[in-house]
Formats: structure tokens, sequence, C-alpha cells
């Protein structure tokens, strides 16, 4: 036992080493090539850059290989957001979404084994050694069911709770350190928010059941839909669920090929998310391309049906987040600065004395913003730089030191689904969608308002 404590002792001092070293790299280069570029040419300037991000990228996916746990699931997000980053981080970065290397089967059966109480051989009729995706927390493999159900395996790698807590810690010491030398880049509420879900996504029975409740919400449409579980060899580390063969939503080529329109497959998805957040108030808070398919068109259906996978990380929204936010639509719609501040601090926002003057001076940014996504799903690189010059500044003059904590998945959820939309190259009325719900008129019928 005390060997086996040291062994982990001295492999969390590693893990932080290697997440401080890597992460380190990255913004001690950034600083050097912000004092470079005062002196070089804007052409030489732009191709250092590329150099240093590609260079970057490499190295930050070399460390979410090798450490995996939250490090690869928080480069997985990275690497969905076409909208803000370089695409040297995409490209590379982008890999991590279903494309991990896996881990043993050994490995793999015997969690299966543990966990079921079963030979393999009894459980599954048939089980495929190689698995279908490889990600941060789990890898899921194809299967056969004894009646011949054809299904999909996920399985909780076996040492994945104690690599999570130490990755929070060591992160949590990495970005207090940050916020000494970078006040305007506070990420600590990330991992408090982290610290609060990631419990619950290591918990399958918990994915199930929220797996089971969103597809309740799509009852009533055909262009949404959820894999049926199978509880019946479902456990806290394995999942059991329908196989569903589809295109990952981001792989335009096969899209196009199956004559699927991007566009319409992306406003089927902006609306599901109108529904969980604002009708429902319970959302899918992981929408990266890796856990979204979309079903090929069967004989006499040409609606694109999305199909959503893994529900553990899901999120249930305060009773006044709805209502709150229609105060806030109502002001952003009308050009109120002042009352799009007010409705901010009702959703939760806290200024430093009190104060709403940053809250009114950053509503102002954000009106400027949503004048912009009327005609687009996805933030341009532009806007991104413009607010990101003046956000700082305004949060530096009179801090905001409080974001509340179910705004930073959604703020996630947004960030992913604008990067989607910049993957896809769609262009949507991204206001004219949102704001139905936000006010309380469905677009769709049979949708039923789940709060007041």
């Amino acid at each position: 036992m005390a060997s086996r404590k040291i062994r982990s002792l001295s492999g969390r001092a590693y893990r932080a080493r290697r997440i401080a070293a890597t992460f380190g790299r990255v913004y001690l280069g950034i600083k050097a090539n912000q004092l470079l570029d005062r002196v070089g040419d804007r052409t030489g300037n732009q191709a250092r850059w590329r150099r240093f991000h590609q260079t970057s990228a490499e190295s930050i996916f070399a460390a979410a290989i090798e450490l995996r746990g939250l490090i690869l699931k928080g480069c997985q997000f990275m690497g969905a957001r076409s909208d803000l980053l370089p695409p040297e981080y995409v490209e590379v970065l982008s890999r991590l979404q279903d494309r991990v290397p896996p881990r043993p089967f050994s490995e793999i059966r015997a969690v299966v084994e543990h966990e079921l109480q079963m030979p393999l051989e009894k459980a599954f009729a048939d089980f495929s050694r190689e698995p279908l995706a490889s990600a941060s927390l789990a890898q899921v493999h194809e299967a056969h069911l004894p009646d011949g159900r054809r299904v999909a395996v996920k399985v909780q790698y076996p040492e994945i709770r104690e690599l999570v807590a130490s990755d929070l810690s060591n992160l949590g010491a990495l970005f207090r350190a940050i916020r000494l030398f970078e006040r305007d880049f506070d990420l600590v509420p990330l991992i408090d928010e982290f610290r609060e879900q990631l419990p619950r996504e290591l918990d399958f029975y918990k994915e199930a059941m929220n797996s089971e409740r969103i597809a309740e919400f799509f009852q009533h449409r055909e262009d949404l839909c959820v894999p049926n579980i199978h509880w019946e060899f479902t456990t806290s580390r394995v999942l059991v669920s329908d196989f569903v063969d589809g295109i990952k939503i981001s792989d335009i080529r096969e899209l196009e090929a199956a004559e699927i329109e991007p566009k319409k497959v992306m406003q089927s998805l902006l609306e599901a998310y109108c529904e969980q957040i604002l009708v429902h108030g319970f959302f899918h808070a992981d929408p990266h391309p890796g856990n979204l398919l979309v079903l090929r068109p069967s004989p006499g259906c040409e609606i694109p049906r999305i199909v959503f996978l893994d529900f553990g990380l899901s999120k249930q929204l305060p009773d006044s987040f709805r209502q709150s936010t229609v105060e806030f639509a109502a002001a952003l719609l009308q050009g109120k600065a002042e009352e799009m501040g007010k409705a901010l601090v009702r959703i939760g926002f806290e200024t430093r004395g009190n104060s709403q003057q940053s809250l009114h001076a950053i509503s102002v940014i954000l009106l400027d913003v949503a004048k912009r996504l009327r005609e687009q799903t996805y933030l341009d690189p532009e806007v991104v730089r413009e607010a990101g010059a003046d956000l700082p500044r305004l949060i530096r003059e009179n801090p905001i030191i409080r974001v509340p904590s179910h705004l930073v998945l959604v703020g996630r959820v947004m960030g992913l689904l604008s990067g989607l939309g910049h993957t896809l190259d769609v262009k949507l009325d991204m206001l004219r969608t949102i704001l139905p719900y936000a006010s309380g008129v469905s677009p769709r019928p049979g949708i039923e308002r789940a709060r007041t």
C-alpha cells in the first residue's frame, strides 16, 4: 500500500510538472512573439506565428495523449473552436475528438467483466476488440447482445477518476498562478465548474438518465434523436446503448456525398439547443463534433436527423435563468444597454462595489456583436479580436468578480456551436432563431414549456 501511494504521489507530481511545462512554454512563447511583432515586418511576423502555433499545437497534443484525463478533455474543446483559435491548433487538436490511441483490450475486458459480474462472452454474443472511438474518459466498442441487437458499449478507463482528481488540482494551481500575472485572464471559475460536474460525468448511471431525459424533449421532432439505453447491461462504469451508424457532423465531404445540406443540419442543431436551454432548462453540454452524428437520408425522408451522443456532461439551469434571459433578450432587441446590464445582474453577474458601469459597457459591446451575428452562426475572428481588446480593459477598470457557474457551460456550448458553424461555413440568422425561444414563443409545435 505504501509503495502504491508513493507511485501515486510521484505520478501526480509528474503530471503537474508536465502540465505546467507544456502550457508555460506556450504562454511564454506568446509573450515573446508579441515582443518580436514590434520589430519584424508583417509577412515575417505572420510566418513566425504560424510556425509557433504549429509547434505549440503539437506540443499540447502530445501532452494530452500522454496524460489523458481532464487535459485531454480540455484539448478536445480547444480543437472544436475553429472560430477563435488559429487553424494550426484546430487541425492538430481536432484529432483528439475521436482518434485518441485506444487502451489495450485486456483493460477494457477487465472493466466490463468486473462491472457486469460475468464473462464477456456471456454478456455479449460478440464484442469488437478494436474500439469505434477513444476519448478522454472512456472508449466505445461495437457489440451484439445475445438476442442479436447491435449495441455500442462505452467503457470507462480504470484509473480515470484518480487522473481527473489530480488534473483538477494541478490546473487549479496553474490557473491561480497565471491570475497573478494576468489579471484579465481568470480561468479559475472553469475549474470550479469542472470540479462540480466531472463526478457526475464519471457516473454512467447518471449519463444514461440524462440521455433518456433529453430524448423525451425531442419526441415531437423528426430531426433529432437519442440512442436507446439498455439498462440491464449498464452500470456506473459501463453504458450500453443502441448502435447508430451516422456521419460525423463536421465531415463536410460526407454530408455533401449523402446530399445533406449543412445549413439544415445547423438550423436543427441550433433549435435543439434553444429548446434544451430556454424551454426545458436542462441541456447536453458537450456538443463537440465527436458527439454529434447525422443519419444518412432514408427512402421517403429528406429531413436530416441529428443523433446526440455522450450525455455525461449535462446541466440543470436555475429556475430563474429563463426569465432573466427573456429580460436580457428584450433589452437586446430594443438596444437598451443599461437594461441589459441590469438583466446580467439578475442572471447572477457581480461586479466589484456592486457597480453596473462595467456591465453596461460590456452590454454595449454585446449589442455590436449581436448585430454581426444576425447573418451568421459563428463569430468572425475580427469580431472576437475587437471584443477581446475591449473586454479586458473594461474588466480591469471595474472587475467582474463573479460569473455564474452555469454560464460557464452555456458559454462552452455556444462556443462549440460557433466553431461548428464556422467549420460548416453556414450562415443563418442566429438571433432570429434564438429570440422566439427566449421570449416564450416556440416556433415548433408540440413543445411544452417546462418552466414559467
